[in-house]
């Protein structure tokens, strides 16, 4: 089968989105799959893919020329690339969906331009947190008459609403009257046409699926798969014991994270040192804020292999956490599961779905996610002392998010929409 995605996050880059879809294409190209990818150029977390190719992830790999109907190049997997334009990021919400808006619109041009006739893909996926893209399958499978596999990784539409996403982009320019009414209907409105249109919708959570099929979208859960490489790791050596307890996040430092919350919690926590690895549009609001209340929290470059091998050395506990927001109750942030089959103790600032995985299988503390006080109250626990999770979550993860799971689900979602 030839199978087309789309995404806006791609190898060479770092980040859930990223090692999803690496995982995945690796086990179509297994099953003897011809994958071919539309991607802009890597540039994220960075404005521009120079900053990229500076970066501690990017300054050995390999860059393509840019053209404006695109640059084709092969992945590390054997997957075909196309590389389509972007537009120069930043750290506004408007700046981003220009760069998702843009890239999506060259891979519309891209592929229907090269993709006709005996050349055509049997199936079209699209994976968000990129919304663009969504929108971008959808016009490529109906152009060319082909399943489209619509992959909603965040709780989309209802994501509009909650993080004021007009108003935030362009609520300057515009009357508050509206963004509210772009929010809460036409937005939403023309996305759930996509979602009915598609012949499957992928989520990534049982919740989420939940409240889709109330509004009459069904939809298939397929989790982000933990690696077996990760699952056969030995146990996390928790060290803990001596002056300080240490936190470690390792991801996006972004606003939906809402790490605001848990700095402004450790400078009023003694006994406690948090690491943040990453990179992301909040990262230098959340500096300045450590200096201002005198936090206890580091800062480190996003990085992979040997030098993040080190930061989890260091660490006692692993952070995952989430805004207060209603739709993230609804989310399962992927790093959750890698931290549960490593057996790595874990603070979840986060609500729903994500907090009632760590609590059913003893793998952490749970605090309410903006609550400070309740973060606080978490921290002082685990400085008091930290206990190892037994085998549970562990399990969990190989029944429910393992690599093996996650491409079965989609080999049989394939047969499906064929």
């Amino acid at each position: 089968m030839r199978i087309l995605l789309l995404s806006h996050y791609y190898w060479p880059e770092v980040g859930a989105p990223q090692r999803r879809w690496a995982t995945l294409v690796s086990h179509f190209v297994d099953r003897g799959h011809q994958i071919i990818v539309a991607a802009p150029h890597p540039h994220y977390p960075h404005t521009r893919r120079d900053e990229f190719f500076g970066s501690q992830v990017g300054r050995l790999r390999r860059r393509v020329e840019a053209r404006l109907g695109g640059t084709w190049e092969t992945g590390e997997l054997g997957e075909r690339i196309i590389r389509v334009p972007y537009l120069h990021s930043g750290s506004s919400m408007a700046r981003q969906l220009l760069d998702q808006g843009v890239a999506s619109a060259g891979a519309v041009n891209a592929i229907i331009g090269r993709m006709r006739g005996p050349h055509r893909p049997d199936v079209v996926i699209s994976t968000t947190p990129a919304l663009p893209f969504l929108f971008a399958g959808d016009i490529i499978a109906r152009a060319l008459r082909v399943p489209h596999i619509a992959e909603v990784r965040d709780v989309w539409p209802d994501l509009i609403s909650d993080l004021s996403l007009v108003t935030n982009a362009i609520g300057k320019y515009i009357p508050r009257a509206a963004t509210s009414y772009l929010e809460e209907k036409v937005l939403p409105g023309l996305l759930t046409v996509v979602q009915r249109r598609a012949s499957a919708v992928v989520v990534t959570t049982e919740s989420f699926r939940y409240l889709l099929e109330c509004r009459g979208i069904q939809a298939e859960v397929v989790r982000s798969g933990v690696a077996r490489s990760e699952i056969d790791q030995t146990p996390h050596e928790c060290t803990a014991g001596g002056k300080e307890t240490k936190l470690l996040y390792v991801g996006t430092v972004g606003r939906s994270q809402d790490l605001a919350s848990v700095i402004a919690a450790a400078s009023r926590t003694p006994g406690i040192r948090v690491r943040i690895v990453g990179d992301g549009a909040d990262r230098l609001n959340l500096q300045t804020l450590a200096g201002t209340l005198g936090a206890p929290v580091e800062f480190f470059e996003q990085t992979t292999g040997q030098a993040l091998a080190e930061h989890w050395e260091w660490a006692d506990v692993g952070l995952v956490s989430l805004g207060d927001v209603p739709a993230h109750s609804l989310t399962v942030p992927s790093k959750l599961y890698s931290l549960l089959a490593r057996r790595v103790p874990i603070l979840g600032v986060v609500a729903g779905e994500a907090a009632e995985i760590i609590s059913e299988n003893k793998a952490g503390i749970v605090a309410r996610p903006g609550d400070v006080d309740s973060i606080v109250t978490a921290l002082q626990a685990l400085v008091q002392g930290v206990e190892s999770p037994d085998a549970a979550g562990h399990r969990w993860v190989v029944d429910h998010a393992c690599v093996d799971v996650m491409g079965a689900e989609y080999d049989r979602i394939l047969r499906q929409v064929r």
